[in-house]
């Protein structure tokens, strides 16, 4: 019992270092307030009324960050009415947890700064748009004859625009190794980076000092297609899953987001980014 007490303390320590260090590698100051938004990660997105007993799928919270607490187990962060929420608590109640990355002051004001740039690589899901059932039909079943793929899941669904838009979700070893061959092809290109892992891939950041507001969205745009990444994460109120806490998606199997590597010290400039990744604005 002891032994299994003391793992608990040390993996929840390192959880909490995961959380700091993310936040301050992102160049969050203690003066600024810090804003996060909660998701569940399994229940139905189409929106249900709300009763006194169900639960809101997504939330907005904040702290300044010179209040938030040190041990994850005790962190709570504030609604806009200003209730407490144990954060801990949300995530093993199968609430994900997302931060926006670049800074403002208020949760719908104007953004004053650009944090990082920064991309999501997911490598679990094909995502396809064919012109016909027919097409979307026979795609489907080259994919589920494909033993490399290793296809768990596969869906099927009618866009307004009369085509097809075809789901696959690969599954758990695929990803791994889909997982070591991005690492590898890239090296060169994220040195430097912060990594953080996650169940279906990364998120890649790149840590940015004096950056420039009107610049964010071009250069998110030439990451998206340098990378072949998420073509959805270019606006400056992204928010992105914070390292020490889990995935829950598939609540029988949760996953640990962490941060993989932290990447250099110096932040870099907007400028040399475009430089050293030869990005096409």
């Amino acid at each position: 019992m002891e032994q299994r007490l003391t793992l608990h303390a040390s993996r929840m320590w390192l959880r909490s270092r995961q959380f700091r260090l993310f936040i301050r590698k992102l160049g969050c100051r203690r003066s600024q307030t810090l804003h996060f938004t909660l998701v569940h990660d399994t229940m139905a997105r189409k929106p249900t009324r709300p009763t006194s007993q169900s639960k809101a799928r997504a939330m907005t919270l904040h702290k300044p960050m010179k209040q938030i607490e040190r041990q994850l187990s005790r962190i709570t962060l504030l609604t806009p009415a200003k209730r407490s929420v144990p954060l801990l608590r949300k995530n093993k109640d199968g609430y994900a947890v997302f931060m926006t990355v670049n800074y403002r002051e208020q949760a719908r004001g104007d953004f004053k700064e650009v944090r990082a740039h920064f991309i999501d690589v997911d490598l679990n899901k094909i995502s396809e748009l064919l012109p016909s059932r027919e097409e979307a039909e026979r795609r489907k079943r080259e994919l589920q004859a494909d033993a490399v793929e290793q296809i768990e899941s596969i869906t099927v669904t009618p866009t307004k625009q009369g085509s097809y838009r075809l789901i696959a979700q690969r599954g758990k070893r695929r990803v791994w190794q889909l997982k070591q061959k991005f690492l590898a092809k890239h090296r060169m290109l994220i040195r430097g980076s912060m990594i953080v892992e996650t169940k279906n891939g990364y998120h890649i950041y790149w840590a940015i000092r004096q950056g420039s507001i009107g610049w964010f969205v071009p250069i998110q745009r030439a990451l998206v297609r340098k990378f072949n990444s998420d073509p959805q994460i270019t606006d400056l109120a992204r928010v992105m899953r914070v390292p020490g806490f889990y995935h829950r998606k598939n609540p029988a199997s949760p996953y640990l987001v962490r941060v993989k590597r932290w990447g250099r010290k110096q932040p870099f400039t907007q400028a040399e980014l475009i430089r050293r990744l030869k990005l096409t604005l």
